[in-house]
């Protein structure tokens, strides 16, 4: 039996902008636990997997029913908005399982906001760079 629990970032928001094995492991999983606005998010795209949620400052209680699946044998996934292990439920993961062997942790990293906004806030700067008379107002108007 495979006791195994994902613990996988999601990015963003937006299904397009999850990342390939993100979006596996999510295909892979039976059982889906996370905050309610992220199950939302996924439900529509993967519409065959049963989900378990819990509202905000749920996250321990989240975790410890995944960390319950996953050692009962469900292949399961743990999500979280952005990157797993920047400011996701990674850490909080690895707290509660403490030094049990079961289930086997994988974490799968997502794309932070950050990251996803960074390709507009450099342009922005490249044209500042370029146009230093364009009014403060105007940038990212391009």
């Amino acid at each position: 039996m495979d006791k195994k629990l994902f613990v996988v970032g999601i990015g963003p928001g937006a299904y397009e902008e999850m990342t390939l094995r993100a979006a596996n492991a999510l295909k892979g999983c039976e059982l889906i636990v996370g905050y309610g606005v992220y199950v939302e998010l996924l439900r529509p795209h993967f519409p065959d997997k049963e989900f378990y949620e819990t509202p905000m400052r749920g996250e321990a209680a989240r975790c410890r029913y995944a960390l319950e699946a996953a050692s009962s044998g469900r292949r399961t996934a743990v999500v979280c908005s952005g990157d797993a292990g920047v400011y996701g439920m990674a850490g909080l993961v690895y707290e509660l399982r403490g030094e049990a062997e079961t289930p086997e942790i994988e974490v799968i990293s997502g794309l932070t906001a950050a990251c996803t906004g960074a390709p507009r806030r450099a342009a922005d700067a490249r044209l500042c760079a370029h146009q230093p008379e364009r009014p403060a107002h105007r940038v990212g108007n391009h």
